[in-house]
């Protein structure tokens, strides 16, 4: 890839501060991000830029970070340089004199800001997946008045909020109100609410879920769970842990401790929550953590919306692996955070806890490739759902490689997808389903095959498998997935759609057509003359506003071939019209005698008075049975002037000039027989209640429904959670920055760059928690000729793991230096990956350098 100069210059370590001792307290520091060296802004610099101190005073200059800590020394000189680093915030220059006493200082302020950079490529998916962390909102961020204090939030749903901020957490700080809310409100046995309401629907909630205590007033809000859902309490918990990592506010930690307890507490005494037989969380029957069940023989009625509502003792219940594993995480992360609280003996608990979970859902629910999605409580339940459940990929599979499975099941896992991968339907964006194979039955209500969770793919699952390829020894299969979501994004919309259709096959052949002839019950002119028998066109009293530019005989309109009589062979006799007028009649008759799988109409109307009814037309059939379809202004047809009309179903047929007006058409539409089995004795035209008139100009019979392409963009959840966690994979998998365990806010992170794997030129990668001043921030350059990998970093913290990855099982280290100094370091290989490993002490900036 061929690099700008100047967009380098100005995004690397090339800055310039240019800090003269002389000027006054009141003159700012200049900065020079330009390639001929121009001051072009304030002193605010950006980690690693170089700064330079132009005729210090003194004998020596120290530089201290935001946090006090001195982290660059050097004699004073005509120009000393050196790269910016440490913490952020105001950073001094200090000038000293040789006995070490202070004679002058300058400030500048170092600013930390997440963005990744390569010039080229990797810096268009950064940009792709922050814009679309936006999509619901201008800056990603809502928010709710609840009993007189604002809540600023991602999503109102507990489960979206907390994905989504697995993203937004580099940009925003507001994920911890929402966590807030839900801790406020949190019921007295400890359930979680899943939403607050934030609009609408209350009447809907106070019937059908108020009964069953699923409905709650707190303050001037109302609190809603989903029935059906067992994962809004392992949720709050994993919230309050991120919020916790982001932000490293321990105190805010604790005081959540006493909920987090509570809510994981919670399911096992609830008992349409825990599964007594297996000694696991259970559910109704819904796919993966979704909140509306199968609808099916066991489906218990009790409701308006059945699918949605849960009886304790009525409803069959049963398995989902997914909560199960993320309980289980759940339990891990408060043992965490109980043990910095100083609560050893609660920590551990649960830590216990979470190992009997994960041992009983292995011996139940593991299948030696995947953990098979769901498996029914009552053994004596047998359902027909259209598919063999058990060879079902559950997305829960994908997002359990980031909850402490072990590496055993992860690598049984990425396996299980790569061979997906290889063995995809025909049309299929990726391997990353929300459940493959679909269901056959059971979801229809809410869930077309091959659609959102049924069978669509999750730009949502896209992230969270890339995120565990990265840390399980499949780097190049992570890398893989963020190029092809990335070009997803760019050819849809640029953004990242939370699901996308699961399987596009080929188009059928074209439809074998028959125009049908209307000239016998024609009674309309085209042009404004008619003749006996024939109205002129639209009954318009105003000459030349007619159609005559229309192409008669058979033409053909959208691919459709059309039969058009010639007014002057036809007696002026053209177009079949009906309306309750004087002069038209109210409904024509049109024989057919044959099967048909979908009608074309030719048409246009009068603009409708009301409710866009244009007319109708009734399929009526050999057995006497007819089926009706009324014609609708703006989505069968358009009016004849100025006309505007595109829908998957129909569109403009024909426009051209008339001496009236400069752009008149006619419309074409689609209409799919509802009974293609039976022979359509004829179809009946019927005029609209009010004095509108309807004109049939053309009718094309076809042996099959209408085609239409399925969308390539599916339906469903939030886009900005599908956005979250592709984000985090390119974070904190492909660009290797996260915290090490135990550690918060960057206070010790793990830096483990595998941008090898890519085209990537050179990279720089600044990665900020947006909650905390904690970041960490690099330079990267793999030079394969030289057979060197440079790393510069520095930090907020105290010190880095470095895990580099090496190119190739093969390679053998040669060299290892840190700030020019041969350094202590050991090989650890992640499957068939290797990775140079070593700490870096201080918050640099570092420079690290690998020879192989």
């Amino acid at each position: 890839m061929k690099h700008s100069r100047r967009s380098l210059f100005a995004w690397w370590a090339f800055a310039l501060v240019l800090i003269r001792p002389g000027l006054s307290a009141a003159d700012p520091l200049l900065v020079s991000g330009d390639a001929d060296g121009r001051p072009v802004g304030p002193a605010r610099v950006a980690p690693l830029d170089s700064v330079v101190v132009i005729d210090a005073p003194g004998a020596s200059i120290e530089v201290t970070d935001g946090a006090g800590r001195a982290y660059f020394r050097a004699p004073a000189a005509a120009r000393v340089s050196f790269r910016a680093g440490g913490a952020p915030g105001e950073h001094q220059v200090v000038f000293r004199d040789a006995r070490g006493a202070e004679v002058g200082r300058r400030p500048f302020t170092l600013f930390a800001e997440t963005r990744i950079d390569d010039d080229g490529r990797y810096r268009e998916m950064f940009d792709l997946f922050r814009s679309s962390l936006n999509a619901d909102s201008p800056t990603g961020v809502n928010q709710v008045e609840w009993k007189g204090k604002t809540y600023r939030y991602f999503e109102p749903w507990m489960l979206d909020h907390y994905h989504t901020m697995k993203g937004m957490k580099y940009f925003s700080p507001d994920g911890a109100e929402f966590v807030d809310l839900e801790a406020a409100a949190q019921r007295e046995d400890g359930m979680i609410w899943s939403f607050i309401l934030t609009d609408g629907d209350l009447p809907y909630f106070k019937t059908c879920y108020g009964p069953f205590g699923y409905l709650r007033q707190y303050g001037d809000r109302w609190f809603v769970r989903q029935p059906t859902e067992n994962h809004p309490e392992y949720i709050f918990v994993s919230a309050v842990y991120q919020c916790w990592k982001a932000s490293g506010d321990e105190a805010w930690m604790k005081a959540k401790l006493a909920a987090a307890r509570r809510a994981l507490d919670y399911a096992p005494h609830d008992p349409a929550r825990w599964s007594n037989r297996f000694q696991l969380l259970k559910r109704v029957y819904t796919i993966d953590s979704w909140d509306f069940q199968v609808d099916d023989a066991y489906t218990p009625k009790i409701g308006l919306n059945d699918t949605m509502l849960v009886d304790p003792v009525k409803s069959k219940f049963g398995v989902f692996c997914g909560d199960n594993t993320h309980y289980a995480c759940a339990c891990e992360e408060l043992g965490e955070m109980l043990d910095v609280a100083g609560d050893h003996a609660a920590a551990e608990s649960y830590r216990v806890r979470a190992a009997d979970i994960r041992r009983r859902l292995d011996a139940l629910s593991w299948n030696g490739r995947f953990f098979t999605h769901f498996i029914d409580e009552d053994p004596a339940v047998k359902r027909d759902l259209g598919v063999d459940e058990k060879s079902q990929i559950a997305q829960a599979n994908a997002y359990s490689l980031n909850r402490g499975i072990g590496r055993e099941h992860a690598v049984a896992i990425l396996r299980t997808y790569l061979d997906l991968k290889a063995h995809l339907p025909p049309g299929s964006p990726g391997e990353w389903y929300a459940i493959y194979p679909p269901f056959g039955r059971g979801f229809e209500r809410h869930d077309a095959r091959w659609q959102y969770m049924n069978g669509g793919v999750g730009g949502h699952v896209a992230g969270e498998l890339a995120r565990g390829a990265f840390e399980n020894g499949f780097e190049a299969y992570g890398v893989d997935i963020l190029d092809r979501l990335a070009e997803l994004g760019k050819a849809h919309g640029n953004k990242i759609w939370f699901a996308y259709t699961g399987s596009i096959p080929p188009p059928p052949p074209p439809p074998a057509y028959q125009a049908v002839d209307l000239s016998a019950a024609a009674n309309m002119d085209i042009t404004d003359q008619g003749g006996p028998g024939s109205a002129p066109w639209m009954l318009q009293g105003r000459p030349g506003d007619d159609i005559r530019g229309l192409p008669t005989g058979r033409p053909v309109f959208a691919g459709i071939p059309f039969l058009v009589a010639d007014p002057a062979a036809n007696g002026r006799r053209t177009a079949v019209a009906v309306s309750r007028r004087p002069g038209l009649p109210s409904s024509v008759e049109i024989p057919v005698n044959r099967a048909a799988g979908a009608i074309y109409l030719l048409h246009t109307a009068t603009k409708p008075s009301s409710e866009k009814v244009c007319g109708s037309v009734a399929f009526v059939y050999a057995d006497g049975s007819r089926a009706t379809q009324y014609l609708l202004m703006d989505r069968h047809l358009a009016y004849w002037w100025f006309s505007r009309l595109q829908t998957p179903t129909s569109g403009i047929a024909w426009h051209g000039p008339s001496p009236v007006a400069a752009d008149v058409a006619l419309s074409w539409c689609a209409i799919d027989n509802p009974h293609p089995e039976r022979t359509v004795a004829r179809l009946t035209f019927e005029a609209p209640a009010d004095e509108g008139i309807y004109t049939l100009v053309g009718l094309t019979l076809a042996d099959r429904p209408h085609y239409v392409p399925p969308n390539p963009v599916s339906f469903g959840g939030p886009d900005n959670w599908a956005a979250a966690t592709a984000m985090a994979a390119l974070v904190e998998g492909l660009a290797g920055v996260r915290d090490a365990p135990h550690s918060v806010a960057f206070h010790h992170p793990v830096v483990a760059p595998r941008w090898l794997l890519t085209a990537a030129g050179p990279v720089k990668a600044v990665v900020r928690y947006a909650p905390s001043q904690g970041y960490v921030a690099y330079t990267y350059n793999h030079r394969a000729d030289a057979r060197e990998i440079m790393l510069d970093i520095t930090g907020a913290g105290e010190a880095f793991d470095c895990h580099v990855l090496l190119p190739g099982p093969g390679a053998s280290v040669k060299m290892v230096e840190v700030d020019g100094a041969s350094a202590s370091h050991r090989i650890t290989a992640v499957g068939d990956s290797r990775y140079v490993d070593l700490t870096l002490s201080g918050p640099g900036p570092h420079t690290l350098r690998i020879g192989y």
